[in-house]
Order: structure tokens, then C-alpha cells, then sequence
């Protein structure tokens, strides 16, 4: 036995003498008629971080979800410290001191940073009224507490992305909470927002004893944080094991079920002579600075740089949130004005956001609705609904994505995050545009849909000639996917890599 397993073996053998924080046993779950989990069971330690790891629609999410109230079990018990404990809500969940963060923010957009923070937590006056004075003061102080660089009263819904995800972790670690949920909470996070998280995580069991949660599909990640681990795949426990005990290859086939491997995709080169969209000296405020960007017919062009740099900025001004207010841009050499999304979409230009619960999907309508609710212009005569070309446009969209679906009138909301992200991608396509734009489609998302669909994004450039605008958080996805990258600095377009030099 070499040193690791040693070492492995005599921390097992002393948790086996601890009382878990918290544990589940023989749980299970039914939406209808899918199953959301069945028999399954988890152990988090004091001072632990244990990740769940799985593919999409596996089970972790629902687990998690279970012991933060926000799903209530069918069947199974909750213990915390030994004693059996009863969770029926987010209330019974605060009470026992778990809190969660989640990939789908629950944050109020039109409140600021410090009341989203304080939510439900309020201090008051002697009139009983909400104290707003104190909430900036100690909003403030614990942010600075923290390590957070945010404004306590900036309103949410100017935050970036990565800022509300980062609203969402103090929220929950304003509650001091013994255990807490992280699912898929650094989807969002920039490098140094990451390592952030990660020093937090580590006072927090190293320092404070306290357990947490961790769900990833970005093996990396998991090896910087794991102390052990729990395998669900479809809906069931698989195993549990200490960290470094398995290798990753051992791990994704445990995952699967099946052997998966990231194979070699040829990029596709695009038109030489053809060029689908054009930007001349754009500008947009103070977001972007004097772009000049050509997309080729049939090449996929990445926009990378570090987070903020502008990136999602030009998404969502080619699909006409806020137009460009200087320079020009052109669609097939003609020039074009788009002050919203209708205008983009008569220009052949859709974009898929990255924030799917708030900009993709309205979760609680049915799949086919979400599908079809970018393009009832195609799948209706003079003007009224045709039923049969919508059957086909939805049968059509989830074959074609592969969504795993018990029925398409079920609400978008009861699928997977990884359906979910199918579910957008059709309703995208279903508009039969021509410019997609992709903004982190695959975040949040498992390996083995992260490979389904950076297949498909090739297949849409080469077979079927779309020019694609792909961003994403993970830039060994866009060195993979890109024909070519243009790199952003500072909102400016400062290089451009072409063929090899992307892996370079």
C-alpha cells in the first residue's frame, strides 16, 4: 500500500468514529412520473467539503435541494449531528442553520445589493420600520468583513453577472450557516472571484469546522476543494470516495456509466471571401471601445479575454439590448440598425444568454411553449397559430437536441440545468437565424453534454453554414470550438489568433 493510500485508509478509518453534520438515507423523489431520485444516501463530515458529482438530471441537484427545503422529499430521512430532523421548507432549513446558493439566482433584481443581502434579516427601528441607514452601514462592513469589493447600494439588476452570483454567496454566508450548499455557484466567477470562494471555503471547514456542499462539473475545481465525494447517476447513490482515491478517467466512467472521451473535433475554417456580420469603430458608452470584427458565413469567432472585459457587453448589442452609438455594423455587407431584439431577429441574429432562468426560459411554462416562443412568426398562416407546425417545430427541436423529456407540456422548470440549456438552444434555433450568438453555453452543464453540444455548435457552422459568435468562461472550450479568437482588453480589441496560434 504506498503512502497516499495509507493515508486515505487512516482518514477513513477515523470519520467512521465522527457523526456525520448531516446525512441523508434511503431519500427519494418523483416529479410526476420521472424519477428525481430513488434510495439514495450522502454524508457531510464537520470541517468537510463533499462534492456531488454526477451528470445533469443524476440526482444531485435534487438532493441538495431536499436538504435546503426548497424540494420536499417522498420518501427517506434527514439527520443532522445524530438526531433526525425535520425539513419541509427554507424555513425548517435556516432553523437548522443550512444554507444554499444555487446556479439560478433567487436574487431581486430591482433591490440593491445590501437589501438582497439582508433579505428577511432586515434590522428595524423602533417604529418598526426597516432600518435602511443600518443596512448599507452593515452591509457594507460585512462585505469589507468578507473580502467582497462591492457598492452595498447598487441596485442588482446593474450587476454583472459574476457581481449577483457573488450577491448570492454573501447572502448565504451572512447566515453563518454550519453547512453550506454551493450548486454550481462558481458557474458564473472569474478567475480571481474563484480563488475567492475557495479561501472562504477553506476557513470555513478548516478553520470553523463547518460542512459544505460543493456541486461542479469542472473536474479542476473539484480537485482544489474535495475531501470525499458521492457518485449519483440516473436518479441513484452509486459510491462515495476519498478524493485522489480515483483517477478522473475512473471518475467520468463512474459518472456515465460508459467510457467518455473529449474527442478531436476539426473546427471549421469558415468562408474565405464571405463575411455574415461586421463591425466598423463600434462603440457602445463606456462598455465598448472602437471595435472593428468581422464574423465569416460558416466560421465559429470567439471573443475571449478575462471576465468583464466586454465580452457579453457585444452579445447582447448585436442582438439590440442598447445599440451601438458609434461606428457601423453591417449584415451581409449591408448596413444595419438594431435597437431591440425584434430588429435582430429580422436581421437573421439570435442570441443565447447566460443567464438562463432569468434571460433564456420562463421556467414555469410548459417546454414546447419556451420552444416555439421566439418563432411563431414561422409556424403560423396569415397570422393564426398552425397546431401541426408547431407539434413538428417541437418534436423536430427535441430530437434534434437530444432533450430528455417526459412530455414537452411539462413546465421547462422540471428539467435538468443541461435540458434547460438544450431547451434554449432550441428556441434559438427554431427562429431559423443565420448569426447565432452563444454566450457560456455550456456553463453549469456536465461533460457529457458540455461535448454534445460543442459538437453540435461545428455541425451548425460546417454542415449547415451559420456563422457563430462563442464566448465561454473555460477557454480550453473556445481553443476546441473557435475558428479564430478576437481578444478583448479593457473593452478594446487588442489581437486576434488564427488557426494553430489558438492553441499557442
Amino acid at each position: 500500500m504506498n503512502v497516499i493510500n495509507q493515508t486515505t485508509a487512516a482518514a477513513e478509518a477515523e470519520l467512521k468514529t465522527q457523526v456525520p453534520l448531516i446525512e441523508t438515507v434511503h431519500v427519494g423523489k418523483r416529479f410526476g412520473g420521472i424519477i428525481a431520485l430513488e434510495d439514495a444516501q450522502m454524508k457531510c463530515y464537520p470541517g468537510e467539503t463533499h462534492v456531488l458529482i454526477g451528470e445533469n438530471g443524476a440526482g444531485k441537484s435534487t438532493m441538495v435541494k431536499i436538504i435546503c427545503g426548497v424540494t420536499i422529499r417522498d420518501t427517506g430521512d434527514i439527520y443532522m449531528n445524530g438526531e433526525k430532523i425535520e425539513i419541509n421548507s427554507a424555513q425548517d432549513a435556516n432553523k437548522h442553520k443550512i444554507a444554499a446558493v444555487f446556479q439560478e439566482l433567487s436574487l431581486i433584481q430591482e433591490l440593491s445589493v445590501a437589501e438582497n443581502i439582508f433579505m428577511a434579516n432586515e434590522p428595524m427601528t423602533r417604529l418598526g420600520q426597516i432600518d435602511f441607514k443600518q443596512i448599507y452601514k452593515k452591509a457594507r462592513e460585512f462585505l469589507n468583513q468578507i473580502g467582497l469589493d462591492l457598492e452595498p447600494r447598487m441596485l442588482v439588476r446593474d450587476l454583472t453577472l459574476c457581481q449577483q452570483q457573488l450577491v448570492e454567496i454573501a447572502k448565504a454566508l451572512y447566515k453563518e450557516p454550519d453547512v453550506l450548499i454551493l450548486d454550481e455557484a462558481t458557474s458564473a466567477l472569474g478567475e480571481k472571484e474563484v480563488k475567492w470562494l475557495f479561501a472562504m471555503m477553506k476557513k470555513l471547514t478548516k478553520e470553523q469546522n463547518k460542512g459544505i456542499l460543493f456541486i461542479s462539473h469542472r473536474m479542476d475545481e473539484l480537485e482544489q476543494v474535495a475531501d470525499r465525494a458521492t457518485i449519483f447517476r440516473d436518479a441513484h447513490y452509486i459510491m462515495t470516495f476519498p478524493w485522489g482515491q480515483l483517477g478522473n478517467d475512473e471518475i467520468v466512467e463512474h459518472i456515465s456509466g460508459r467510457k467518455v472521451a473529449m474527442e478531436n473535433m476539426e473546427r471549421p475554417k469558415g468562408s474565405d471571401t464571405e463575411v455574415a456580420l461586421e463591425l466598423r469603430h463600434a462603440g457602445k458608452g463606456t462598455c465598448l471601445h472602437d471595435l472593428n470584427l468581422k464574423l465569416k458565413k460558416g466560421e465559429i469567432l470567439g471573443i475571449a479575454g478575462l471576465s468583464g472585459h466586454g465580452q457579453v457587453e457585444l452579445l447582447h448589442a448585436l442582438f439590440g439590448d442598447g445599440e451601438f452609438d458609434t461606428g457601423e455594423m453591417l449584415v451581409d455587407g449591408k448596413r444595419v440598425t438594431v435597437h431591440n431584439e425584434r430588429q435582430a431577429l429580422a436581421n437573421g441574429i439570435v442570441l443565447i444568454p447566460e443567464d438562463r432562468k432569468n434571460d433564456g426560459l420562463l421556467l414555469s411554462r410548459s417546454i414546447g411553449e419556451n420552444i416555439t416562443m421566439m418563432s411563431l412568426k414561422e409556424i403560423s398562416n396569415a397570422g393564426i397559430l398552425s397546431g401541426a407546425k408547431e407539434k413538428k417545430t417541437i418534436a423536430d427541436a427535441i430530437k434534434r437536441m437530444s432533450i430528455k423529456v417526459f412530455s414537452s407540456d411539462l413546465p421547462v422548470g422540471s428539467l435538468s440545468g443541461g435540458n434547460q440549456q438544450k431547451v434554449v438552444i432550441a428556441k434559438a434555433l427554431a427562429t431559423n437565424a443565420k448569426i447565432v450568438l452563444l454566450s457560456d453555453p455550456t456553463r453549469g452543464i456536465d461533460i457529457g453534454t458540455k461535448t454534445e453540444i460543442q459538437k453540435m455548435v461545428i455541425q451548425l457552422a460546417r454542415e449547415q453554414h451559420m456563422s457563430i459568435i462563442f464566448i465561454s468562461s473555460e477557454i480550453d472550450e473556445m481553443t476546441r470550438t473557435c475558428t479564430r479568437l478576437a481578444v478583448l482588453r479593457d473593452r478594446r480589441k487588442v489581437g486576434e489568433l488564427n488557426g494553430d496560434d489558438i492553441n499557442s
